[in-house]
């Protein structure tokens, strides 16, 4: 029993912003105190709960409810569907807007009424693969002539990718391919931001 404890600990330890150990949320962690949480909305809903989790709030059912929520979403929706207000409180969690035209950080939203519904859909976010993973497409190729392939990198958030990370897949698609390969990196109005090109070895 006490192996099981410590293991269990060590799996969903969050250390704080402040602890070397500290590479941000830790999704165990996040997990555990979410379902942790629905067992509670479930059990002993507040009036707040029942706002904002109406499908759960009171149903008396935990194990069907955590069932339900296993079976039928991934992390990001999960998230989306079952973060309470009471647990994005206890997690002090809050949004920062990190644009590149900004100087600086700016607190985007706190834990209230306001911020409540931004904070989780940001959080969700994170999680979704398709936010979260580059979205490169290939986008053309000229096969009747020098048979160059063509990516695009859909920029998400205005982000790039870092030179040497394009460049190094790159070398790697075109060794695969076996002929040229250049990626375009296009920000949300379609402006290209960013051209890499690689030949395949020898």
């Amino acid at each position: 029993m006490l192996e099981f404890l410590a293991s269990h600990s060590n799996v969903v330890f969050q250390p704080d912003f402040d602890d070397p150990r500290f590479s941000g949320l830790n999704p165990y962690a996040l997990g555990f105190e979410m379902m942790r949480d629905i067992e509670r909305v479930v059990t002993d809903p507040t009036d707040e709960d029942r706002a904002y989790l109406p499908q759960i709030a009171g149903n008396g059912d935990v194990m069907g409810t955590l069932k339900i929520a296993w079976a039928e979403f991934r992390d990001d929706s999960f998230i989306a569907q079952y973060l309470s207000p009471r647990l994005i409180r206890k997690l002090r969690l809050f949004k920062l807007a990190d644009r590149s035209e900004d100087p600086h950080y700016r607190v985007d939203a706190i834990h209230d009424e306001r911020g409540y519904e931004r904070v989780r859909r940001a959080l969700a976010r994170q999680y979704d693969p398709g936010h979260r993973d580059p979205n490169l497409q290939v986008t053309g190729v000229d096969l009747k002539g020098n048979r160059r392939l063509d990516l695009t990198h859909r920029l998400n958030n205005d982000v790039p990718l870092t030179e040497q990370d394009a460049l190094s897949v790159l070398s790697y698609i075109a060794d695969l391919w076996g002929y040229d390969v250049l990626l375009h990196g296009l920000d949300s109005d379609g402006t290209e931001r960013y051209r890499h090109e690689a030949s395949p070895p020898g």
